[in-house]
Order: structure tokens, then C-alpha cells, then sequence
């Protein structure tokens, strides 16, 4: 989804300006450059890299009037909300499944850490007491991937 073009076009303030009027409602040439401050010509570049990097549509009604408004790849760069809700749904899932597992796991004692599990002296087989098995670390792994995720969404779902 972001490739070099749109990483490219994001890159200048004014062309995100242009994506937020746009979130509002399609537009002119004229009515950006007016709303921004901005010399119609100079509108005009920062439309064509962003038509170039699939930000914009560049749509002509019935009379001779060109209106650009936002694409569904220019539209989810402004309004991250709609992705928002699918990563919380994920991180949550994520987040039940690692902390279920913790919890009916008896191996997985708040007396044993797993640094006490490494860290075991091996045995005459040459094997460390309860080996720590490569599952667990992956659960783990999911359940701190779960708590990640889940506050990065909050933090981007109330943030505005």
C-alpha cells in the first residue's frame, strides 16, 4: 500500500493539507488553492504527484469543472479509524488467547520465571529441569504483541 511514490508525496506538507480538505469533500483546483493560500499552478504540481501516487482522482462532472478527491488508498492515510477497529479486534484476540493460555498452564508458575528456566544448571543428561518449550516463548510473544497492539490502538482511536 505505501510505496516509494506515496512515501514521496507525503513528504511535503502542503499535499497533506490538500489530502485533509479533500477528507471533507471533493474539490477544484481553485477551491484548494484558495483555501491554502496557494498559487493555482503550484496546486496543480502537488495534485499531479498525488495523482501519480494514487492519492487523488482527478473526476469532470457534467459541465467543465475538474474535481480531485480522495482515493480509497488516499483515504485510509487521513483516516486511519477505519483500520482502527480491526487492529483492536485482532490485539484483543490476540491478547485473550496468550493471557487464557497463561493462566491454564501450570507450568507457567509467577515462582518460575523463564530467566530461572534459562538459567538452570544443566543435568547429568545434559538437559536443563523443565525446559522451557519453544511454544511458550510464542504465546508469550503474542500475549506482549497483544498488550502492544492493544495500546497503540487506543492511543490512535482517541487521539484526534
Amino acid at each position: 500500500m505505501l510505496d516509494k511514490k506515496t512515501f514521496a508525496a507525503l513528504a511535503i506538507d502542503t499535499r497533506v493539507k490538500i489530502m485533509k480538505s479533500l477528507k471533507e469533500r471533493r474539490k477544484t483546483q481553485s477551491e484548494l488553492a484558495k483555501e491554502l493560500h496557494l498559487a493555482p499552478s503550484t496546486v496543480s504540481e502537488h495534485l499531479e504527484k498525488m495523482l501519480e501516487a494514487g492519492l487523488v482522482l482527478k473526476r469532470k462532472d457534467h459541465h467543465k469543472w475538474i474535481y480531485y478527491e480522495l482515493t480509497e488508498k488516499g483515504l485510509a492515510i487521513v483516516s486511519p479509524q477505519k483500520t482502527s477497529m480491526f487492529v483492536f479486534a485482532i490485539s484483543l484476540t490476540l491478547f485473550a488467547a496468550a493471557f487464557c493460555y497463561i493462566l491454564l498452564t501450570p507450568n507457567l508458575s509467577a515462582a518460575q520465571s523463564y530467566g530461572e528456566k534459562i538459567m538452570a544448571a544443566p543435568t547429568a543428561a545434559g538437559s536443563t529441569p523443565e525446559a522451557v518449550q519453544s511454544q511458550d516463548y510464542i504465546l508469550v510473544s503474542l500475549f506482549g504483541g497483544g498488550i502492544i497492539m492493544l495500546l497503540l490502538s487506543a492511543y490512535y482511536r482517541f487521539r484526534k
